[in-house]
């Protein structure tokens, strides 16, 4: 005889069970996904404009006013001090930070290494966190070039070619529609990214030359024109003094004298602006405000 199907009853009681582990692993899950900042010391949140971490003293991001992922200054969270600057050269002294929280930063470098060995130049620890591989072959962001692993503690980086996520349409919209997707993928959330506390060093092994299909622009007199205009609006904050004195020109590492209107270094002589209370130290603005 063909076994029973179970009664609807039962059938409900078992997936209500079943919601019920998922949502406990999630909780579980979590916790290994989240940065661990001391209690004591400077914190840097690169990248993290858009959402800084609640312990963060300062925020460094370069794109603020470029549209390439984050359509403008609306979607900054501005309660933090911040810096304008890229990852590859941080514009801070060796040492400068006890802890550095780069969430979904490291998918975008064309250098990887580049941006590692900042990190561990100016802080003692951090967390770094970026989608694992499968996450990007199922959900997929034709803007990062690469496809991560993480072997033992160290973050494995491999050109993504031509590989896409043939229904990753699909799975951004299941993820945004559905409570219960969302409750099994953060249930299963270490299959889709690599979290990873660093002390000391952190580990980076390229395999291959990012070959981006796309890249963000940076528009420097943009950037500086909505900094100014979110200053008029008192969204930006003053950076405290400690933080100032651990400036450094992102060129020469020379010491940096700070004005209402510049940066200016004592090494090489480059100028950079300062928009309202943020400085804006990238190369390409030093060119810009004619150093």
């Amino acid at each position: 005889m063909p076994e029973t199907a179970p009664s609807p009853i039962r059938s409900a009681t078992r997936a209500l069970a079943g919601i019920g582990r998922e949502l406990a692993g999630a909780r579980g899950a979590q916790r290994s996904h989240v940065p661990a900042p001391p209690a004591a010391g400077l914190v840097l949140d690169v990248g993290g404009g858009q959402a800084p971490h609640p312990r963060a003293d300062v925020v460094v991001d370069k794109y603020v006013a470029d549209d390439f992922e984050r359509p403008g200054t609306e979607q900054l969270d501005l309660s933090k001090p911040l810096v304008v600057a890229d990852a590859a050269a941080l514009p801070f002294a060796d040492g400068a930070f006890a802890y550095l929280v780069a969430s979904h930063v490291l998918e975008h470098a064309t250098d990887p290494v580049r941006f590692a060995a900042e990190f561990t130049r100016i802080a003692a620890a951090g967390f770094v966190q970026v989608p694992t591989r499968a996450s990007e072959l199922t959900f997929g962001w034709d803007f990062h070039p690469w496809l991560i692993d993480l072997d033992g503690d160290t973050l494995v980086f491999e050109p993504r070619g031509d590989r896409r996520a043939p229904c990753g349409e699909l799975f951004h919209r299941s993820f945004a529609e559905s409570a219960l997707f969302r409750t099994w993928w953060a249930a299963t959330r270490s299959e889709w990214h690599h979290s990873l506390e660093w002390r000391g060093s952190l580990r980076v092994r390229v395999e291959g030359e990012s070959a981006a299909e796309r890249t963000a622009t940076l528009d420097v007199e943009r950037t500086v024109r909505a900094l100014r205009d979110a200053h008029a609006r008192g969204a930006l904050q003053p950076l405290p003094a400690a933080l100032r004195a651990l400036l450094r020109c992102p060129v020469c590492a020379g010491t940096l004298r700070l004005s209402e209107a510049q940066a200016a270094c004592d090494g090489c002589g480059r100028a950079y602006p300062v928009a309202g209370e943020a400085p804006v130290l990238l190369e390409e603005a030093a060119e810009a405000g004619g150093g």
